[in-house]
Formats: C-alpha cells, structure tokens, sequence
C-alpha cells in the first residue's frame, strides 16, 4: 500500500529548474507554465525529481509523466477517468486523498483536471541563453546574465541608421527607405524582390489589412481603371482607408489581444462573473486609433489616464481597462497583481517579467527585486467603489432616470441584506459571546484550529466570527491598549507568547492587582480568579464582557430609550463592546466578505450582486462607465515573497522601474502609487524595447512574421532580427513621427515591399525558404474576424456601427455587428470563436496560433448562421433583378463575393449547376421530431394501429432557442401550454394536443426503451403519458410520482416510428413533467446505436439552400475568399 501512495503522491513531485513563460507558446503552454507548474512547484518540490525516484517514477518532463511508475502512466492525456493524477487528489476508487498532509483546493484539482483534458502540455526543455562568446550562461546567474545583456541587441540604445545606398539594378523598385533596407539585404544574398503584384489584388490586400473588409467590386472597379499611376492610386487608397473608422476596428481587435480583453473574469461560485462596462475600453481603444493618437500617450493613459486629467468624467479614463478587464482569479490579490504586471511588461515591452514573482530571472537581467517593486506599484491600486460615467450615452433622459430607479432598487435590496447579515451576526455575539472568544482562542491565540473547523467545532456563525477574529487579532498589534483601563491587561498578556506569559505571569498579576487605573470589573475577575495562561485570561474577559452585556440587555429591555449603563465601570466594558466602532460594532463589508464562507451565503449575495449588474448590462439606459482604477492613501512598499509566497518575507524594495533599463540611478516612485512614473518610463526615449517592440508587432501583421521572430518577449533568448537596421530605423522615425501609427501603417502599405507579389519562386525558396529577407510578400489566411466580417459585407448585412455593447455572436437572432463587439466569456468562450483560432482571454497574447481543423471547413459548410447570409445573397441579387436570367444571377453572386466576374469556364460550370441543382426537398426524416396530436391513435380504436398517417402529428412550429412550443407568445392563446424541452415538457389542455416526442428508425432492426416519467409540481392531477409503435402500446399515469416506461423489445422497419405522448389529467394545471428515455439498438442494421432524448435534443435542421444561395456558398469555401494574396 505504501508503494502504491508513494506512486500516486509523486504525481505532485515535479522538480523544476524554473517558473518561466518561453518566448511563442501557444496558449495551452502558457496554461501550464502559469497555472500548472507552480501548482506542482509549491505543493511536491521535495519529491520525485532526477535525483530520487520514489517507486521507479521521474515527473521532471511530459516523458516522465506519461512513462509513470510502478502503477502505470501517471497520466493519459485528454482522459480525466483513467489518469491517477486526478483519482489521487480527489481521493477516488479507495485512494488516499493526496498530497496526505495538505489536500489540494477545489480550484487546484480544477487545473489539474483542466491540464489533462488539454492534452498534457508541458513546454520544451528550458535552454539557457548563451553568452557573446557562444558559452552557456548559468541559469539565474544574475552577474553573468547582466554581461550578457550589455550586448544583447534588443537592450542596445535604439540606432539613427540612414537607409543604405541600393544598387542601380535595384533603384527603380524603392519606392521608400523600407525598400532600400529590404532591396540591399537581398542584393547581398543574390535575390531578386518580386514583382509589384496586380493592382486588383494590392486594393483586396489593403482593405483587409487596413479596415479587415473586402472591396465591393465597383470600389474595385474604379480604382483598377484609374489611369493615374500605381502609387499614386495606392497611397492615396491608404490615406482612405486609414481615415475610415473601420480602421480601429480592425486594429483595436489586434491590441484586445494583447489586453486579454474579456467582458467577463474568470470563474468563481456564485459570484457575478461580468464585466457591464468593459466594452468602454474596447471602445477607447477603436477611438484612439481612429484618431491616430499617438502610441506613447496610448501608452500612457492606459497605465495612468487618472492621473493625467482632473476630469473626473473624462472619456480617457476607460484607457485604464487595460488593468482592470483582466481574470480576477478568485480575489487573490498576489495573482491579479502578476497578471498586471505581465500585461505591461510583456505586453508593451516584450520582457517576462512575471517570470522573477518566485526567484531571479534564469534568463534575463530580472532580478526578483524588480518584480516586487513592480508589485507595490499596482499592490497600492484598488478600483473604486463607484465606476465614473462616462460621455457616450445615447438614452434619453426618461431612459436613463428609469435605469437610475432599477438599479437604486437593486441595490438598496443589497444594502437591506447587509444591514440584515451584520444586525445578524452582532445578535449572535451578544448572546453567546463567550463562545465567540472561545473560537478567537482557537483561531489565533493558539492557532489550533481554521474558520471551518471552528465553526463546526463551536456551531458559531460565521458571520459573526470571522469579522469578531480580525477585530480582536488587530487588538493584539495596537501597542496603545496596553495602559486602557478595559483592555489593558487582554493586550499586555495575549501580546506575549505563551511561555513568555507564563514567565511573566507572576509580574503581571501584580501589576494589575496593583493598577489603579485599571476598570474594577476586571480588577476583580483577575484577582479572583487569576489566569494561568493566555487561554485562561480570554475567558476571565468572557466572563466580564458577558455579565455587562446581560446587564445592558436587561435594561435596554426595562428601558427603550436607556443611553449608558448606571455603574461607571460596568459602562466603560460596555463602551468598549457596544458603542459605535466598539468591538461589537462589526464593519459590514467584513460581515458580508464572511457570509462568502458557504454555498448559502455565495448564493444568497450573488443572486443581488447579479442583479445589479443584470440591470447595468440589459438596460438600454444604463450610461458607459470606466473601469479605473485609484491609488491607495498610502501605497504600499512591498516585501519580496521568497519563492512567491506571501508568508516568506524578504526585504522590503522600493517602488522603482527596472534596473536594466533605469539602471543603477533609478530613483524610487513618489506619485502615488508610481502608475504615471512607471507610464513615463515604458515610453522613454531612453528605453531601448517599447518602440522596437509596437513596430515589430505591426510589421508582422502586414507579412505574417516580425522583422524579430518573437514578438512577446525580447529577452536574452530571442533571436536578432532578420533586418535590424530596418527595424531600428522604423523605431526611430516612429517616435519622430509624434509616435503616429497611421504613419508608420502608412509607410508600412506605400512599399514596394509591402506590395510584392506572393508567388514563390525557385531560387527564392532554395536561399531564403522561410523568406526570412522578404523577397516575395506571404500568402495569408483570413483569421476569424476578417473572415466572419466578409461574409457580412458580401450578404449585404453588415452593421457598419461603432462602438456599444458586446453582441453574443452565436446567439438567435445572429449579430450582425462585426466581430470586434463579440461578447468575450472567459469561461465558456462563443463557440465561434472557440472553433477558429482566437486568442485566449486568460493572458496577453502578441500573435494567435494557426490551426486548420475540421470545424473549421464545417463552419462554412453547415452553420446556420452561414446558410443565412448565402440565402441573403441569393433574394438580394434575385430582387435587383427580377428579370435576369441565370448568366446574370451568377454574374451577379461572382462580383458580391469575389469582387469580380466569373471567367468564361467559371460562369459556364456555374450556370449548369444552378440550372441542375437538385431542388427537391431532403426526403429523409430527421430521426427526432417534436409537435403535438391526439392521444387517440384515430378510428381504428386500436391503440396499436400507429403509423405516419393514421395517427396526426403536427410539428410544434416555433423553436426559442430552448424550447419547442406552438408560438412566440407563451402560453399560446390556442395551443396553451403545450411545449417539449430537452428534458420533457407540458402538455395541452384537451387529449387533442398532446405533447409528442416522435422517435423515426433510421434503419430496420430492434430496440429497446428505458426512461423514467417524472411529476413533481404540486396542484395538480398529472399526466398520462403513452408509448406507442405499430406493435407496442403502453401507458403510464404519475402525479407527484415517477414511473419506469422500459420496453424490453421493439421490432422497427426503416421510416417506423414511436411516439412519446404525454396528455394532461382532468385539469392541464401544473402539468410540466421530465421524461428522458434512450433507445438502444438489439439487433439489425441498428445494433449497438443508442438514442438518448436529452442528448440528441436540437434546434430544428435549417431549410435547404437554393441553388444560387448554394453558389454563394460555394464561392465562400474557396481559397480567393478565405486567403489574401
């Protein structure tokens, strides 16, 4: 048995050198260096590492993992059941619940469950940077990595360089100095740029690169056959476009990723989960960029834009959305303030510095000092109580008073129940006060025992204890109560430990016998009964405050308006317990943080606080508001956290920026908590990474690669750039640009460079495979917005509105916003976005991974809210035209979707296939259907005699997104109440509409039926329900009761069907019921198929396309539509 812990313990014992973020990991890496390393970091270092292998098993590498010990793999991927990682810390099958010291949180086992279901991601083996001379550098060596760095190229002073003289033969094709940088580099490898691509293709690749929208084929049109010259049309055509407002709509969604935008936090039990306003910082940062402000204030006023403006309503303080629209991690300040840092750091500056939160840095000048005087800069922030409105609504005055009077309701309701919790949890400690401070002696004076075991232990309340045990734990610290007359003794002995009290004790008892001052009350218990320890004394004070709290209870009985107890000594004890901020006097917001303690109280809060924001988020009045953020009145300077636990306190660090860009001068933050100082030190002109970093970051997304590979961390690991002068030169002239990013896109889209054709070339790929020195522009894929946002603007749909509230995209009725404004949940992200490859919300992310998969093809193929654009398409070019014959049609569809005519062999295959598509409806069925008919089979009188025909079935016609039932309106004015879930449902009001869940056999074979029918719903007579075939018929009556419905055996023919009825008694009152059943295949072609009514519950299949709304599709599904040349 002991082997077999030793094996399933040691799945917590991974030895690792580091806690890192590597330069391109995709975000199941990041997942696990995030979350899942320094799990196993601070539960299991001391356990299985390559130096000792309890019971044969290493877990220092995914190898290892996977390989596992004596008791097989310690882990199967994407497999929760079969892994012993997950059966040891859940304690399943007859395990031990492990590590056996100190049980994992449920939010630990949740990563550890997460981290299998993902595939087992662990990053490749960390490689330590190497020095100038080509020798490994020591991981961590501060000394050694600070060497290093003087010349590493992304820490050097950002070069002037002038554009290089080209060659003759290359004079002709710079068109800027990006060319000439580009053009010598290629002279010097012997390469040739491409030509400059056809005009048609460079105005699709500007508008999606600039606007992320096609050109309709008239934009296209005017522009191809302007006879001025290419470069005029084409500069030109980018000062349009930068001057659209569809711009910042198409650049804003780049920089949301590197925000980890998400109008949700993470999760967590019963909390309001939300964001109602984080969509003003997604529209601040579409404004900005509309309007070109320049970076370094971008820059600025989304680390600090409170501290920039004194208007309190100033539209720039949703910049501040950037620190606050993040995960809140279940309140725990330590990682909020990491991610915060990250953010930043990596973010705007491209270095990890969150990989110094436990030690040094293992590759970069980083020591763990910065990280904590980066800590104490957002450690001193704390969003206010109040978000500040913002302008920017568009309500009207009735509107926005109606919102102020909903949500005043909601939360007064919420102020009720504070008040209710803390008079609650103050009755509770009058009564039983002394049970309260026996919980204080476990909790803190001996520290036996957490709020949970005290609880069960003392069956005290929670919300009474805990804000009870931090008021009198704070006694402890305040030096100043050691001369009261009430308390002095409580913080003189409970001050000590308990071998000093019992040293002191004879000297104290004599001092206080001796004490003048002291209140007689408790002179008296003292001498009486003089404590022994610190225990003893905290119940001589129980008895005290007790006797005068009874007292005071009797007379504010005997007296209402009674102010003071009679005996002065009595009244000082009182005063001290029960006058305002007395120790009684519970602080509500400490009260209502304790009620979070149990499931009850998460809910019974939650359900208010989701009611606030349910009115912030639907109510069409509700003003935008800014999530910003506030100093503190006294900043924090913080301690390190050796090896990031807050309990092990290092130095104490002043609040400072960076020593490897400050240097050893750097003077220590005073404004407030440093926000602005640290704002003014990214975009310094002396700092060597902020410029370099945001041009590299927009080159890459013009030719799908930075000038520097990596382009989230610039750190000693990075590789140099492919043209560095290029870059150092972009940087440049983007700061003397005024930090203009429409200058620099603008530059950027006027190159031949940018310009080349993306046709590869023979000796192009044998030099320069990855074209690494660009000598051909890349051919790249649409990502999801572009692609989802074509589609909109071909079908003539698109919304073109700025700014407003997220849109759920896969919500019915479907959004036909752009995809920018998609509602993004942390939690369960949109099943749009999740299929394609969105960046995840959980961290900054500089680039998203590419992946092709099968859904995503399907999308197109099958999504309903494709079908609907294309059978837009086909009624738009139909109604322009109601003459055009099918030449025309088709012309017409080739121009909506590709901009352009089809080619003489394009229009012939396309007319023949609109001229022979099969538009016969599907003839086959779909094997559930959902509607209502009579429960008597028809005139046969025979209850078995089913069949299609002999028994009427009409399909319920409307579908809510949830539910099938008769109409919009609920209940219907004809059909009632009749209406099937994927649970069950209710049925009419008469036998004649009965709710009918119909079962049609795919194929001939057997079957067998289980369920269970269940009524719960008091007030009524129930239900009888009836399964019925052409061979079996039974019935079924419960009424607040189950029954089993099994069919042992059913012999079915291709096109049978069985039906689920379900009539109301003598009265349809209260007549909702649940009735699941499968249906298993015995034998025949359905053998060893099941059906489950509950899992295979869908909307209804959309209609079949028409032939030209089929084209259209068609045309969708091709490389010219989904890739950009």
């Amino acid at each position: 048995m002991r082997s077999s812990q030793f094996v399933l313990t040691c799945l917590f014992a991974v030895a690792v050198s580091s806690w890192i973020r590597a330069d391109g990991l995709n975000p199941r890496e990041e997942f696990f260096e995030n979350q899942v390393r320094p799990l196993l970091i601070a539960k299991c270092q001391e356990c299985h590492s390559a130096s000792l292998q309890e019971s044969d098993l290493r877990l220092d590498g995914q190898a290892f993992v996977l390989q596992g010990g004596i008791s097989g793999p310690a882990a199967v991927a994407r497999n929760i059941d079969d892994s012993l990682i997950i059966q040891a810390v859940t304690g399943q099958k007859g395990l031990d619940r492990m590590p056996p010291d100190e049980p994992l949180e449920p939010e630990e086992i949740l990563i550890l469950k997460k981290w299998v279901r993902i595939g087992l991601p662990w990053t490749a083996e960390d490689v330590p940077p190497a020095s100038e001379a080509g020798h490994p550098i020591p991981l961590g060596d501060q000394v050694a990595i600070g060497k290093a760095a003087q010349s590493h190229w992304a820490f050097q002073p950002v070069a002037k360089t002038p554009p290089p003289t080209v060659a003759a033969d290359m004079a002709e094709w710079v068109n800027n100095p990006i060319d000439a940088f580009i053009a010598s580099r290629l002279s010097d490898n012997r390469l040739s740029p491409n030509p400059v691509a056809e005009r048609r293709v460079l105005i699709r690749r500007m508008y999606f690169d600039l606007i992320g929208l096609p050109p309709t084929a008239t934009q296209i049109d005017a522009l191809e056959h302007d006879p001025r010259p290419d470069h005029v049309v084409l500069d030109e055509l980018a000062t349009t476009l930068l001057a659209s407002d569809h711009h910042g709509e198409r650049w804003a969604r780049y920089w949301l990723d590197l925000a980890r935008y998400a109008d949700t936090r993470d999760w967590q039990a019963q909390a309001e989960l939300r964001y109602p306003y984080a969509y003003t910082y997604r529209d601040y940062v579409i404004e900005s960029l509309n309007a070109d402000k320049p970076y370094d204030v971008f820059v600025r006023q989304q680390i600090a834009a409170d501290s920039y403006t004194d208007d309190a309503a100033s539209p720039d303080l949703a910049a501040l959305g950037l620190l606050t629209v993040g995960p809140m991690f279940r309140n725990n300040q330590l990682e909020q303030v990491a991610d915060k840092i990250d953010v930043v750091c990596r973010g705007l500056m491209g270095i990890t510095v969150s990989c110094a939160r436990c030690h040094d840095h293992k590759y970069d000048p980083i020591p763990i000092e910065d990280f904590y005087s980066l800590y104490g800069v957002f450690a001193s922030t704390r969003m206010p109580d109040e978000l500040p409105v913002i302008p920017g609504s568009k309500a009207s005055p009735e509107l926005l008073a109606d919102f102020q009077a909903k949500l005043d309701a909601r939360r007064r309701a919420l102020d009720s129940y504070k008040q209710e919790l803390k008079q609650e949890a103050e009755a509770a400690l009058r009564q039983s006060l002394p049970k309260y401070l026996d919980g204080f002696v476990l909790m803190t004076v001996s520290g036996k025992s957490d709020i949970r075991g005290t609880i069960s232990k003392l069956k005290v309340k929670d919300i009474a204890m805990t804000p009870l045990d931090n008021v009198l734990a704070k006694s402890l610290k305040d030096a100043s109560l050691a001369d009261h007359p009430v308390l002095g003794p409580w913080q003189q002995g409970l001050s000590l430990s308990d071998k000093e009290f019992v040293g002191k004790r004879e000297t104290l008892i004599s001092a206080w016998s001796s004490d003048k001052k002291l209140n007689p009350r408790i002179a008296a218990e003292l001498t009486s009964n003089p404590p022994k320890s610190r225990v003893e004394l905290v119940k001589t004070y129980a008895v005290v405050f007790d006797r005068v709290i009874q007292k005071w209870t009797r007379q504010a009985k005997a007296n209402a308006n009674a102010a003071s107890l009679p005996d002065p000594a009595d009244e000082a004890v009182r005063d001290v317990l029960l006058s305002r901020d007395g120790w009684l006097d519970l602080d509500v917001d400490a009260v209502l943080a304790a009620s979070r303690l149990t499931g009850k109280g998460r809910k019974s809060l939650g359900d208010l606080e989701k009611a606030i924001t349910e009115v912030e988020v639907t109510h069409p009045g509700a003003p935008p508001k800014a999530m910003t953020l506030v100093d503190l009145e006294k900043p924090i300077t913080p301690y390190v956290m050796l090896r990031g636990e807050p309990n092990r306190r290092g130095d104490r660090v002043p609040r400072q920026f960076l020593r490897m860009i400050a240097g050893d001068q750097r003077k220590p933050f005073g404004d407030g908590s440093g926000r602005r100082e640290l704002a003014e030190a990214i975009v310094d002109a002396g700092n060597p990474l902020t410029s370099r970093v945001a041009v590299n970051r927009i080159w890459s997304r013009y030719f799908g690669m930075g000038l520097a590979e990596s382009l989230d961390d610039f750190g000693l690991r990075s590789e140099p750039p492919n043209h560095p002068e290029l870059l150092d030169w972009l940087a440049t002239e983007f700061v003397r640009n005024g930090w203009s990013m429409k200058w620099l896109h603008h530059t950027i889209v006027s190159s031949n460079t940018y310009r080349q054709g993306s046709a590869a070339r023979d000796d192009g790929l044998l030099a320069d495979p990855e074209n690494r020195l660009l000598w051909r522009q890349n051919r790249r894929r649409l990502d999801f917005e572009a692609m989802r946002d074509s589609m909109l603007s071909v079908a003539g749909s698109l919304d073109p509105s700025i700014g407003g509230r997220s849109v759920k995209l896969s919500d019915v009725p479907f959004s036909n916003r752009r995809s920018v404004y998609a509602y993004v949940d942390r939690i369960e992200l949109d099943p749009m976005l999740s299929t394609f490859d969105f960046a995840s919300p959980t961290a900054s992310a500089a680039s998203r991974p590419e992946t092709t998969i099968p859904q995503q093809a399907l999308f197109a193929m099958n999504h309903p809210f494709v079908a609907q654009l294309c059978r837009h398409i086909a009624t738009d070019v139909k109604a322009s035209d109601f003459s055009a014959d099918e030449s025309a049609l088709v012309e017409s569809i080739y121009r909506r979707v590709f901009g352009r005519s089809p080619s003489p062999e394009e229009a012939s295959t396309s007319v023949d296939f609109v001229r022979t598509a099969n538009q016969q409806p599907d003839e086959s069925v779909s094997t559930w259907q959902y509607g209502y008919g009579p429960m008597n089979p028809g005139d046969t009188g025979n209850p078995g005699d089913v069949d299609d025909n002999s028994v009427p079935f009409t399909p319920l016609p409307h579908w809510t997104g949830q539910v099938y039932q008769a109409s919009e309106e609920f209940p219907d004015p004809e059909f009632k109440h009749v209406r099937l879930t994927a649970a069950g449902g209710h049925p009419g009001s008469t036998d004649q509409r009965c709710a009918i869940r119909r079962w049609s056999a795919p194929a001939d074979g057997v079957v067998r039926i289980s369920g269970v029918l269940k009524h719960t719903r008091e007030g009524s007579d129930g239900v009888v329900a009836m399964i019925r075939s052409a061979d079996v018929s039974t019935q079924h009556e419960v009424a607040q009761s189950t029954a089993k419905t099994d069919v042992k055996e059913i012999q079915v023919r291709r096109g049978d069907v069985i039906d689920f009825v379900v009539a109301c008694g003598a009265t349809s009152r209260s007549d909702s019921y649940s009735w699941i059943v499968t249906i298993v295949g015995l034998d025949g072609d359905l053998r060893k198929q099941t059906w489950k009514s509950s899992d295979d519950f869908q909307p209804p299949p959309p209609p079949l396309l028409e032939p030209l709304a089929q084209l259209a599709q068609a045309l969708m599904l091709t490389n010219e539509f989904l890739y950009m040349d």
